[in-house]
């Protein structure tokens, strides 16, 4: 019989090095087995060889090569000084004056190849002729033809009626002449370019000349007709095209589409790029229904600054008979001092930021936007700040300051929107004596924790302000137009961690004050502070054991663990009814929230406890990796006084019932993986949140989900205070999802959506698209319906066709893919190939 025993480490081995290990082993076993079979026939042993000598088998007279044993690439040598072989069937001529080279000849030079059926060297005019069969070979760069001459030392040449090849770029194509006017340099003349397969031409360019330039990694050409299925669907006089990811300023893929509130929508964005660390993408769009919208996106990078600033205007809206515009401004400065490697500031510097965005009009996003996540945006926000880390005696201080607004738009009547007040300003101070990191120990195989007491302290001061008489439409969040509110937090921990238990007693405080102006001088009581202690005790311990029963499902050795935990918080009542409301929400009832020492988030709140939380986790994890294939959690807190302290004021009848929580999370072998969650209330009798999910991804490109949530939201007391007027309890959410992708043939995949509102009766959301991807070319369709407001609705159909290396065209539809069907894979790029991989 398996027992539990108290685990050894609360953070399991580091098993980094041992599978760096592993990986060099079976690499150098590789490494070494291809060596044996590469290698030369040996001498034979004598008596006198080394201990440990490999015995290899008679090759006879096969010629092996000999491989770099680690593939490595040495420093360029340059032409001149770079030998010269040839091999060939028979040779004849003069020595240094004339060499033809005769039958399966070759002649090579620094990493060139050049073959034919015959070659004619002169070696003072350093001139190879090629005839029959010609190749001439660099790297992973190749061209074939009848004949060629070729400058070896200059890498200047032509060939006739040549076939190329170009792997960087998976590029080959045909040409009535070949120019190579240095190693990197080729002309075309009457020439196709394609990414394709040569015998499966979907789609190939033509044009009366193209120069290919490896070293600027461009393509350039006149006269150019682009073919899909033999049908020309393109033609441009000039162009110039990149051949690798790397940028320069021209023309980007148009994005063409159909949009329910738009019509025919066609963005052609045009690049500039300014600088390595500068650049500026236009955007001019036309839509069929509204007009012409000019737009902008500028971006930069420093070493002390980083930002974008981007903007949309519409001189005149056809549908409206307005101007509608947005912009957006980010930005990051670090005015002095350093950051650590991860980019968070050393102490010592001082940071500022700055996040404004603001739109014309409340359905800017749902008429404008070209993703669903914008366009149900409802709220913008206008935000500078910065951030002062201080040195030598205060390190452990750090100041900050910001001011923030909200433009908070009404995009549907029915369904107001409550704008938050604005912060002008907001400064905070914030001690802490536990800035040490994590480190690991002299070992590297585990991870050590900080020891000694833990303290902090911290002061708030705000200022909060609302424009109530410019926003009567929608409900003010309260009755002040403006109010001073200063925090005083402080604390002090105590933790005890060892690599079975953690018990960490801990004592803190908070205090409020506010200096609070209603509306119009409205009547109200005066907005009162508090001061209230707090006092927590959290505990837990972590057993395992040995899940031999397991391993005959799994395949490989489990273990199990249990890991119970107690939080108990104390914190006595005061009457908080006449306390406003700025920043502050119930934090819900989940996982987190039921042990924590507040039941509200922000600072207007605390809540009187008197409770103890217990609850316990059991894992299932691989012993060998530490992949957790199951957790099971359940907890419950026990009131030993009812809490009465609401959001809205005192609780009317409180009660000491208190909901059980559970959650259940599996990952099975094979990419299947269930999710569970309840939460039970055993006043109401029922579970009050609900949420359950499957995913199913056997392999890349397969998926399936399945999800459901559902949400019972208690009654809400009315507060003349805070605006708020009763509301009954009910079910607020009913939802359904399904969603998935799945290939029909190699070549077809096909993806969808359904999400459904039981408690409305209609479908939110949905999507249907193809992904057709063929040798050389994708083509990418969608349709998508969403719901943005009770009155709104907006239908996109989206498409778009990629030639594999060259361009695309369309409106890419692979961000609404992601967005809307988990685990969605894309068709993967073509690896780059190796340099290896055309070895001659």
């Amino acid at each position: 019989m398996s027992h539990y025993r108290r685990r050894a480490g609360l953070c399991a081995p580091l098993s980094s090095k041992l599978i760096l290990r592993v990986l060099m082993g079976l690499g150098l076993l590789g490494l070494a087995t291809h060596s044996i079979a590469q290698a030369p026939a040996p001498l034979p042993l004598n008596s006198q060889s080394s201990v440990g000598s490999i015995l290899i088998p008679d090759r006879g007279d096969v010629t092996v090569l000999k491989l770099d044993d680690q593939l490595r690439v040495g420093k360029p040598i340059p032409d001149g000084k770079a030998l010269t072989f040839t091999s060939s069937d028979a040779i004849d001529g003069l020595v240094d004056r004339d060499m033809h080279l005769i039958g399966r000849a070759q002649i090579r030079r620094n990493g060139a190849v050049m073959k034919a059926d015959e070659i004619s060297y002169d070696p003072d005019s350093d001139v190879a002729t090629l005839i029959g069969n010609a190749e001439l070979i660099k790297g992973n760069t190749a061209f074939k033809g009848p004949t060629a001459r070729f400058n070896v030392d200059a890498r200047e040449g032509e060939m006739e009626t040549p076939n190329y090849e170009l792997r960087d770029s998976h590029a080959n194509g045909n040409a009535k002449k070949l120019t190579i006017q240095s190693a990197d340099v080729f002309v075309f003349d009457n020439a196709t370019y394609t990414t394709c397969n040569p015998e499966n031409l979907d789609w190939y360019f033509t044009a009366s000349k193209i120069e290919i330039d490896n070293e600027q990694k461009e393509m350039t050409g006149t006269n150019g007709v682009m073919r899909f299925f033999d049908v020309p669907i393109a033609y441009v006089p000039y162009f110039s095209v990149p051949t690798s990811g790397q940028r320069r300023s021209g023309l980007l893929a148009p994005v063409a589409g159909y949009n329910s509130n738009n019509g025919i929508d066609v963005t052609q964005p045009y690049y500039v790029n300014i600088a390595p660390n500068r650049d500026l993408l236009l955007l001019p769009r036309v839509m069929g229904q509204r007009g012409t919208q000019l737009g902008a996106q500028y971006r930069f990078l420093d070493t002390s600054e980083a930002g974008a600033l981007g903007g949309d205007y519409l001189p005149y809206d056809r549908k409206t008979g307005t101007n509608r515009w947005r912009y957006d401004w980010q930005q990051r400065e670090n005015f002095n001092g350093a950051l650590s490697q991860n980019g968070i500031p050393i102490p010592g510097a001082w940071t500022g930021y700055a996040n404004i965005a603001r739109v014309s009009d409340n359905l800017y996003p749902t008429d404008f936007s070209q993703s669903i996540a914008g366009a149900v945006t409802s709220q913008f926000r206008q935000e500078v700040g910065t951030n002062k880390q201080l040195t030598d005696s205060l390190s452990n201080w750090n100041v900050s300051a910001r001011a923030l607004t909200f433009q908070t738009l009404q995009p549907d009547p029915t369904n107001i929107v409550q704008s938050p007040y604005n912060i002008m300003p907001n400064v905070t101070a914030t001690y802490n004596n536990r800035l040490t990191p994590t480190a690991a120990d002299v070992s590297g195989k585990y991870v050590t924790l900080p020891s000694g007491p833990a303290t902090t302290f911290s002061t708030d001061y705000t200022r909060f302000a609302y424009n109530i008489g410019g926003n009567l439409a929608a409900t003010a969040p309260g009755v002040y137009s403006q109010a001073d509110r200063t925090v005083i937090k402080g604390a002090m921990a105590l933790p005890q961690v060892t690599p079975g238990y953690y018990i960490t007693p801990k004592v803190s405080f908070q205090s409020n004050t506010y200096n609070a102006t209603a509306f119009n001088n409205s009547t109200v009581a005066p907005a009162q502070g508090f001061v209230l202690p707090t006092f927590s005790l959290d505990s837990g311990v972590a057993y395992e054991r040995d899940a031999a029963e397991l391993k005959s499902f799994f395949g490989r050795d489990m273990l199990l663990t249990m890991e119970p935990r107690a939080f108990y918080v104390y914190t006595p009542y005061q009457d908080q009814t006449n306390t406003p409301l700025f920043d502050t929400a119930d934090g819900g009832f989940g996982l987190i929230q039921v042990f924590s020492e507040n039941n509200f988030i922000g600072n207007d709140r605390i809540a009187d406890n008197n409770k103890l939380t217990g609850g316990v986790t059991s894992r299932m994890i691989e012993a060998n990796t530490g992949a957790e294939r199951a957790s099971v959690t359940l907890a419950q807190r026990q009131q030993f006084t009812a809490q009465r302290v609401g959001l809205n004021g005192t609780i009317a009848n409180p009660s000491t019932y208190q909901d059980t929580l559970g959650s259940a999370s599996v990952r099975l072998l094979g990419n299947l993986s269930v999710d569970a969650f309840g939460d039970y209330n055993a006043q109401l009798n029922q579970f009050v949140q609900t949420t359950a999910g499957t995913s199913w991804r056997p392999t890349p490109g397969r998926s399936l989900n399945i999800g459901y949530r559902n949400v019972y939201t208690p009654p809400v007391q009315a507060s003349a205070q805070n605006n708020q007027a009763y509301t009954p309890g009910a079910t607020t959410t009913n939802q359904y999802n399904i969603s998935g992708q799945w290939p029909l043939t190699r070549e077809l995949s096909v993806l969808g959506r359904w999400g459904y509102d039981a408690l409305a009766g209609k479908t939110l959301n949905s999507l249907a698209a193809l992904e057709w991807t063929r040798d050389c070319w994708t083509f990418r369709g969608a349709y998508s319906q969403v719901v943005n407001t009770s009155q709104l609705m907006t239908t996109q159909v989206l498409f778009q066709v990629e030639f594999r290396g060259f361009a695309s065209a369309g409106s890419n539809p692979v961000d609404i893919m992601k967005l809307n069907v988990p685990g969605y894979m894309p068709t993967s790029k073509p690896i780059p190939p190796s340099i290896y991989e055309n070895y001659q």
